[in-house]
């Protein structure tokens, strides 16, 4: 398989000047590869050339905003954790704020294991309040809780909260 191009001196030895085979056209492939998952490595590694996820550039007119969740006041009925509630009222707010009529939201505290639903229910009356519902799942069984949910420049606030009872 080798080709070989010999020249011939005086004494009748031979010198190759050059050799072509097929152990070099395997050799080309490799390289190949190794150049190119290099250049995959270091095509999106800014951190690499010196960048960092915390540079403070700013390249438009607004300005990063904290964001923070809004929870309507009240206080957590009885038989119902203080934490579970926290998480059902804030699952609220974000139904109230929702335009579809009957959007119900489900929420889940990881701590408790506690979960349900948190549904406004009918339209807004004149007063700025809006009926809501409230399912609750925990270790001790499933609860309704109903109430209102009134709103006002500062906020939401609960009203009228009870428990109806279990399923």
């Amino acid at each position: 398989m080798w080709r070989h191009c010999e020249t011939a001196d005086q004494g009748g030895a031979t010198n190759a000047l050059y050799r072509i085979g097929r152990r070099r056209t395997a050799v080309r492939p490799l390289v190949a590869g190794a150049l190119f998952c290099a250049a995959l490595a270091l095509s999106g590694c800014g951190s690499l050339l010196g960048m960092s996820d915390d540079d403070q550039l700013v390249t438009g007119s607004l300005k990063p905003q904290p964001v923070a969740l809004t929870m309507p006041v009240g206080d957590a009925p009885q038989g119902i954790a203080s934490t579970d509630w926290a998480q059902a009222k804030v699952a609220l707010d974000q139904a109230l704020k929702s335009r579809d009529a009957g959007a119900s939201m489900p929420w889940q505290n990881t701590i408790t294991g506690a979960r349900g639903t948190s549904t406004p229910l009918g339209v807004v009356k004149d007063n700025g309040c809006r009926e809501f519902r409230i399912g609750v799942v925990d270790s001790t069984g499933e609860h309704w809780v109903q109430g209102d949910a009134c709103r006002d420049g500062k906020g939401t606030t609960l009203s009228q909260v009870r428990v109806l009872g279990r399923a």
